[in-house]
């Protein structure tokens, strides 16, 4: 199989701001811990603080808190997926 292409990439981040838009308006947005199986805790750090970063709120960080919503996690791949990390 090849490679994702670019344009591949922006479907893909449009396809998961789509979702993140359904998802956002459930009324539960947990996510299992299992998503994030086989991360280290610097990992999982570094992803929250990253988020934190993007969405101009880098003050809420907290090290020991490292729950994202789905639909907040959507948003923010799918961005990063455009390049707009």
């Amino acid at each position: 199989m090849e490679n994702i292409s670019k344009k591949e990439l922006a479907l893909a981040a449009k396809m998961l701001e789509l979702a993140s838009e359904q998802f956002d308006n459930n009324g539960c947005n947990d996510v299992d811990e299992n998503v994030y199986e086989g991360w280290t805790l610097e990992e999982r750090q570094k992803f929250v603080k990253d988020f934190h970063e993007w969405n101009y709120s880098p003050e809420e960080y907290d090290e020991t808190f490292l729950h994202l919503g789905d639909s907040t996690i959507m948003s923010f791949l799918a961005s990063k997926l455009e390049g707009g990390s």
